[in-house]
C-alpha cells in the first residue's frame, strides 16, 4: 500500500523488516513471499505487502481459502480465538471471572444464547461448496498452529501471556464467527425491546415512543411500494428541519403491565457499543474516472487490532477478490474482483423477539410451557463454566420452542418473567452460501442471486464497469420475520400464542434497485422502507429501530454539491466528514432558551461557554471549542431529561440499551413541543419557560464537569479533551508492547466519521465520588465505535483503490504492522491498495 494525503500519493514508507517470527514462523517475514500445501490440496502462495496486507494465490477453492485462512491466523489468531470465546462463552477461562464478576456474566449470558448449538445446525444445512471451502479454512488455521507451535517464536504472545494454547479451528467456528456479528447487533435490539417495556410501564407509553424516537417515515429511500424515492429528501443545509411529529405506538401487552425494571447484570450486561456502518457509490457519469467509486467504512466496536481483516485471494482460473472480512469468517463482506465491487451496511433487521414464558412444573423435576393452548417440554442442559483461579460453576440452561431462555444467563430480568430469546440464527432458514459465490460474479444478476443467499440483514450496493458508465445497484438481503402482532417489533410479548412468526419476507419483496436516475446510492443504517410498505401487495415488516437519517443526509449532500466531477480522494474525504447535521439547529435553541432564562448563577464559565457555543460552526473536530460546549450540554440535558422521567436507576439501562441517535431525536422532539412530563412541567407550568430553565441548569452542570476535565480557562477547551480514543488491546495494561495510546477523537454519535460512544455513557448519571470514581468524563465519552477500516473501491484502474485501518493488519505487537496504519487512520491519510501482481510492493 502507499499513502495518500488529501489529493497528494505518497511514497509509503520503507518496507517493514521485522521478522514475522513473532507469529509463531523462523523463515517467513513480514514482507515477501511465503509457500505452503493445505492439508494436501494444491499449493499455495501468500504475499506481504509492505503495508502487511496478504495477497495470497492458489490454484484450488478449497486450497486457496486454507491460504486465506492461514494468513488471517498467522495476523489475527488471538483475535479470532477470543471472538470464539465470546461466542461460547469461555472467556473466564483464560480471564478469570473479571471485575465484579463481569466476565463470567458475560459467559453466563452467552452460555444462555447456545450460539454453538445453532453454528453447528447451521453449518450441517450449509451448501456442500460452502462446507468444503471452510473445512479449507480450518486446515489453513490448524496448520498455521501447528507451525507457530514449532517455531522458535512460538504461538503469538497473547497465547505466551495468558498461559493457554488454542483448540483446533473447525469449519463450525467460521459460521458461529458469522452469527456473531449477527448477534452483536442483535442485543442491542432486544435490549431495546426491554427497555422500550419498562420506560411504558414506568411513565406510559408516549414517554416510552418519544425517548426511543424512531426514524422518520418521511425520510426512507425507497416508498411504500418498493420505489426508489428521489434524493432531494436527503439533500439538507447545515441542520435538518423540525423534528417530526411523535408516533404514538401502541401499549406493551397485558403481561407487561406492572412496572417492569431491568436490573443487576442485565444493567451491566447493556450492548458495548453502537453498531452502524456507512456505504455509498456513484456511477460514472458523477466520477473523474468515468466509472464507479464506492466507499466502505464499516463502524464496529472499537477493538485492537482493528475489528475487521483485509486480504486477496486469487483463484487461478476462477476470480481474484480483495476486501474486507471478519476475523474467523472468511466470507468477503465488502471486496471487489476484476469486473465487480461491493460494500454493505448493516440493515437493523428486527431478528429477535423476546417471549414472555408460562411455565408449569413436569414429572421429574422438569417444566412445560405453554404454546398455542398446548403444553410443551421445556429442555435443559448443564454445563461447566471454567473459571481462571477459582472453582468451576455449573448452571443449567433451558430453552422453550421459541429458543433459549435468557433468565438462566442474565439475571435483573425476574420483573418481566421467563424471556426466551427467538433468533433467526436459530431457525433452519439462516444460511451463509452467498458470500461464497460473491468472488466468482461476473454481473449484477449474478450479484443479487448470491446477495440473497445469507441471512444477517445487509444492505448491498453494487457496482459493475460494463458499459460507458459502468452501473451500480442496491440489495435489501437478510432474513426479516414476519408476525402475527405488530407488538413483537416493540416489546416483550407472550409465548402463548398471538404473536408467533409467519414466516419471512420473500427475496421479490426485500427492496432492490439498479441504475437509480440520480447516478448514486446511499446506506448509512437509516430507514430504508416506510411503515406501511407492501412492495408485493401484502404489509411487510423489516425493522423498527432505523438509525436517523443523519448521516445519510450529510454523505448525500456532499455528494451532490460537488462543483467538479468525484474522485478517489473526495470519497475518502466524505468519509472523513465531522460536520454535524443537529448541532447547529440544537446550538440554536440552546443560544435561545439562555436568552430567554439567563445565564446559570454561580457559573464563572457560563459567559465564555455560550460565546463559544455562539461561534461554533457545528463541526465536531478534535480541536474544536464550541464542540466540546455543545455535545457536553446535549449529554446533559438528554441525561436529565431521561432521568427526571424514569428515574436515574432506570436511567443506567437506558442510557447504553438505546442508540443514541434515537435518544438525540426524542430531545430535539421534547425541545421543539415541550410537554408534560418533560423538563418538570406539569399542570399549570409554561412549557416554553420550564425547558429554558432546563436547559439553563444543564449547561450550569456541563460547565462545572469541563472545568474538571479541562480546567477554568474555556479558551482551552476542546472536544477532544474530553472525547479519546484509546487503543484498547485486553492486554494492554498488562505487557507495554500492546499499548498504542491514548488520543483526541474526532466526531460524535451521528456524524459520518464517526465518533461513537455508548457504553459507559451511563456514568454521567452517576452521583459525585462515583462519578469519578469511574473515570469522569473520559470514562464516559470514551470512543468505543468506530470505522475499522476506510475503503474506496476504484477498479479504473485496477490498482486505483484506497485502504487504511484504525490499527494494522497484523495483531503481534512484534512484527512492524500491529499498528502502522493507527497514525494514517488518525490524520485523515489513507493508502493506495495494490491488485495486480506487478503492483504489489
Amino acid at each position: 500500500m502507499r499513502r495518500m494525503t488529501g489529493v497528494a500519493f505518497l511514497v509509503s514508507a520503507a518496507a517493514c523488516s521485522v521478522a514475522h517470527d513473532g507469529a509463531g514462523l523462523d523463515g517467513p517475514t513480514a514482507e515477501g513471499r511465503t509457500t505452503l500445501e493445505i492439508s494436501g490440496h494444491y499449493s499455495v502462495s501468500i504475499r506481504v505487502d509492505d503495508r502487511g496486507m496478504s495477497h495470497v494465490t492458489a490454484g484450488d477453492e478449497v486450497a486457496g481459502y486454507g491460504g486465506l485462512c492461514y494468513a488471517m491466523a498467522r495476523d489475527r489468531l488471538f483475535q479470532m480465538d477470543e471472538l470464539r470465546r465470546s461466542a461460547q462463552g469461555r472467556l473466564a477461562e483464560i480471564y478469570g471471572p473479571g471485575d465484579g464478576n463481569s466476565i463470567l456474566d458475560q459467559d453466563l449470558l452467552a452460555r444462555a444464547q447456545n450460539l454453538s448449538a445453532f453454528a453447528a445446525a447451521r453449518y450441517a444445512a450449509a451448501a456442500s461448496r460452502t462446507k468444503r471451502i471452510l473445512q479449507g479454512c480450518a486446515a489453513g488455521v490448524n496448520q498455521y498452529i501447528a507451525d507457530a507451535k514449532a517455531s522458535s517464536g512460538g504461538l503469538p504472545l497473547e497465547f505466551q501471556t495468558l498461559g493457554y494454547q488454542p483448540d483446533p479451528w473447525t469449519p463450525e467456528d467460521s459460521v458461529l464467527a458469522y452469527i456473531y456479528v449477527g448477534v452483536t447487533f442483535d442485543t442491542l435490539t432486544w435490549f431495546t425491546k426491554l427497555e422500550r417495556a419498562a420506560v411504558a410501564a414506568i411513565a406510559g407509553t408516549e414517554v416510552a415512543t418519544t425517548l426511543i424516537k424512531e426514524a422518520p417515515d418521511t425520510v426512507s429511500m425507497f416508498d411504500a411500494a418498493g420505489n426508489l424515492n428521489p434524493i432531494s429528501q436527503f439533500l439538507v443545509p447545515p441542520g435538518p428541519s423540525a423534528p417530526t411529529a411523535t408516533i404514538v405506538n401502541p401499549p406493551p401487552p397485558p403481561c407487561l403491565a406492572e412496572a417492569r425494571r431491568t436490573a443487576g447484570q442485565a444493567v451491566r450486561r447493556a450492548p458495548a457499543s453502537g453498531r452502524a456502518s456507512n456505504a455509498w457509490a456513484v456511477d460514472g457519469h458523477l466520477t473523474s474516472t468515468g466509472k464507479p467509486l464506492l466507499a466502505t467504512d464499516p463502524h464496529f466496536p472499537h477493538t485492537t487490532p482493528s475489528a475487521v481483516y483485509v486480504a486477496q485471494l486469487k483463484v487461478t482460473g476462477q476470480y481474484d477478490v480483495a476486501g474486507w472480512m471478519v476475523p474467523g469468517f472468511p466470507g468477503f463482506l465488502s471486496g471487489h474482483t476484476e469486473r465487480i465491487a461491493w460494500v454493505p451496511t448493516y440493515s437493523l433487521f428486527d431478528s429477535v423477539d423476546l417471549y414472555v414464558e408460562t411455565l408449569r412444573a413436569a414429572p421429574g423435576g422438569s417444566q412445560e410451557v405453554l404454546v398455542g393452548g398446548q403444553w410443551k417440554p421445556v429442555t435443559r442442559r448443564v454445563e461447566t463454566i471454567r473459571v481462571k483461579g477459582q472453582p468451576n460453576v455449573q448452571r443449567t440452561f433451558r430453552a422453550t420452542p421459541h429458543g433459549p431462555v435468557l433468565n438462566d444467563g442474565l439475571a435483573g430480568l425476574e420483573s418481566f418473567g421467563t424471556l426466551a430469546l427467538k433468533s433467526t440464527a436459530g431457525q433452519p432458514a439462516w444460511k451463509v452460501d452467498g458470500f461464497f459465490e460473491m468472488p466468482a460474479a461476473l454481473n449484477w444478476t449474478q450479484f443479487r442471486a448470491a446477495a440473497l443467499k445469507q441471512s444477517i440483514g445487509w444492505n448491498f450496493i453494487f457496482a459493475d464497469y460494463e458499459g460507458t458508465h459502468g452501473h451500480i445497484g442496491y440489495q435489501n438481503s437478510g432474513l426479516a420475520p414476519q408476525r402475527q402482532s405488530p407488538l413483537n417489533a416493540l416489546y416483550p410479548v407472550p409465548g402463548t400464542g398471538g404473536h408467533e412468526w409467519t414466516g419471512y419476507a420473500t427475496n421479490a419483496e426485500l427492496p432492490s434497485v439498479y441504475d437509480p436516475p440520480s447516478h448514486l446510492l446511499v446506506t448509512a443504517n437509516h430507514r430504508i422502507v416506510p411503515r406501511g410498505y407492501a412492495p408485493q401487495g401484502r404489509p411487510v415488516h423489516l425493522a423498527n429501530y432505523w438509525d436517523m437519517p443523519w448521516r445519510a443526509q450529510r454523505i448525500t449532500t456532499r455528494l451532490t454539491s460537488a462543483t467538479a466531477p468525484l474522485t478517489p480522494q473526495d470519497m475518502a474525504s466524505i468519509q472523513l466528514d465531522t460536520q454535524t447535521t443537529i448541532g447547529l439547529p440544537l446550538r440554536d435553541s440552546y443560544v435561545a432558551a439562555l436568552g430567554r432564562a439567563g445565564l446559570p448563577a454561580g457559573d464563572p464559565s457560563a459567559a465564555a461557554a455560550v460565546a463559544a457555543l455562539q461561534a461554533w460552526d457545528g463541526n465536531a473536530a478534535a480541536s474544536s471549542q464550541g464542540a466540546a460546549v455543545h455535545e457536553m450540554l446535549t449529554l446533559i440535558l438528554l441525561r436529565n431529561l431521561v432521568s427526571d422521567v424514569i428515574g436515574p436507576d432506570e436511567y443506567a439501562s437506558f442510557a447504553p440499551s438505546v442508540f443514541l441517535t434515537n435518544q438525540l431525536a426524542g430531545l430535539m422532539d421534547a425541545l421543539e413541543n415541550p410537554r408534560a412530563p418533560y423538563f418538570g412541567i406539569t399542570a399549570g407550568v409554561d412549557p416554553g419557560a420550564a425547558r429554558d430553565q432546563a436547559v439553563r441548569a444543564a449547561l450550569g452542570q456541563a460547565d462545572a464537569m469541563l472545568r474538571d476535565a479541562l480546567g477554568p480557562d474555556v479558551s482551552t477547551w476542546t472536544w477532544g479533551g474530553i472525547h479519546t480514543l484509546t487503543y484498547n488491546h485486553p492486554l494492554a495494561g498488562d505487557d507495554a508492547r500492546f499499548a498504542i495510546g491514548t488520543f483526541p477523537a474526532e466526531g460524535d454519535v451521528a456524524t459520518v466519521n464517526i465518533g461513537g460512544w455508548f457504553g459507559n455513557i451511563g456514568v454521567l448519571a452517576l452521583p459525585p465520588g462515583d462519578f469519578e470514581d469511574a473515570g469522569g468524563v473520559w470514562a464516559a465519552l470514551d470512543q468505543d465505535s468506530l470505522s475499522a477500516t476506510r475503503m474506496i473501491w476504484n477498479l479504473a484502474p485496477l490498482d486505483g483503490s484506497l485502504g487504511v485501518m484504525s490499527t494494522g493488519i497484523s495483531g503481534d505487537p512484534r512484527t512492524c504492522h500491529y499498528a502502522d496504519h493507527a497514525e494514517a487512520w488518525r490524520s485523515g491519510q489513507i493508502f493506495t491498495v495494490p491488485f495486480t501482481p506487478a503492483a504489489i510492493p
